[in-house]
């Protein structure tokens, strides 16, 4: 059989995939990607509205709020994106609701913290399910929907749909491009140390220079934000580990560590008496 043959069918089934492996998190970024949503941040924020409240309802009650003339600036976006015969795809826009779930963001909307009381968890991956006001059946569809999806690209997803969309103005993550294939500028940890060093001095005396903030991981239950720069000289130029600089926050506090951590950019840009003192706790004296 011809290869233009075989790629004919392709072309007729490829954007049918869903019909037999289901909505994916790969397969809504790409969907996405047919859209223009580069820092649309108003497109963004109704999208996310749309998506958290079909994670939570039905495809009818779904299809009333769209008609709001409020979403008539994204429905266009929807239709070329996430429908099927000009209905909303519900499969793919519940997903993508469960997957913002699992964002910061959401810790500040109404809704979604009201849909989280009822789910009885955070979000999808979060628990079992086993707590909470579902019923049986809608239990068993979301069991369903997390079993199908890896927790890992749910999450990329969601926080790579705040940043394409300028939401979240932080740079995307290698794996956040790679899912909405995107170029991304090589990875901090991949420079060498020297321009590590480098890039730690320029962002401490430029005052034009506010650097962005970063998710790092306390504990378990825990998450606190660390300025990018911070994070990288304690990594990257240092070479901590994640145990050592959580230790050192939660000894003094994180205004402290940050404190503590742009006295010792200044006043040792590449980290080398630092690393020969084997220790962070205390900035060099002067």
């Amino acid at each position: 059989m011809s290869t233009e043959t075989i790629n004919e069918i392709n072309d007729l089934l490829n954007d049918k995939l869903f019909q037999v492996i289901g909505s994916t998190p790969k397969s809504i970024a790409e969907s996405l990607t047919k859209i223009d949503l580069k820092n649309k941040k108003k497109e963004g924020s109704l999208i996310f509205a749309i998506s958290v409240f079909a994670s939570a309802v039905n495809k009818s009650t779904l299809e009333t709020f769209l008609a709001d003339n409020r979403f008539a600036s994204v429905r266009p976006l929807l239709a070329a994106a996430m429908s099927i015969q000009g209905k909303s795809n519900m499969t793919a826009l519940t997903l993508l609701g469960h997957c913002l779930l699992t964002t910061k963001m959401a810790d500040s909307v109404t809704f979604t913290a009201e849909f989280r009381k009822k789910m009885g968890q955070n979000h999808l991956w979060a628990g079992e399910l086993s707590s909470g006001s579902l019923s049986d059946k809608q239990k068993e569809i979301l069991k369903e929907k997390k079993r199908l999806t890896d927790e890992t690209s749910a999450m990329t997803l969601g926080t790579g749909f705040l940043k394409l969309t300028g939401i979240d103005t932080s740079p995307m993550t290698s794996a956040e491009s790679d899912l909405f294939n995107l170029s991304v500028q090589p990875s901090r940890s991949d420079l060498p140390r020297e321009q590590l060093a480098e890039t730690s001095r320029t962002q401490y005396s430029s005052a034009e220079s506010i650097p962005s903030n970063v998710n790092f991981r306390l504990s378990r239950s825990e998450n606190v934000q660390i300025p990018e720069d911070v994070l990288n000289y304690r990594k990257n130029v240092v070479a901590q580990t994640d145990q050592q600089i959580a230790e050192s926050i939660q000894s003094k506090g994180v205004e402290d560590f940050i404190q503590r951590t742009r006295t010792l950019m200044a006043s040792d840009p590449d980290g080398s008496r630092t690393r020969r003192a084997g220790s962070v706790v205390s900035p060099p004296k002067k």
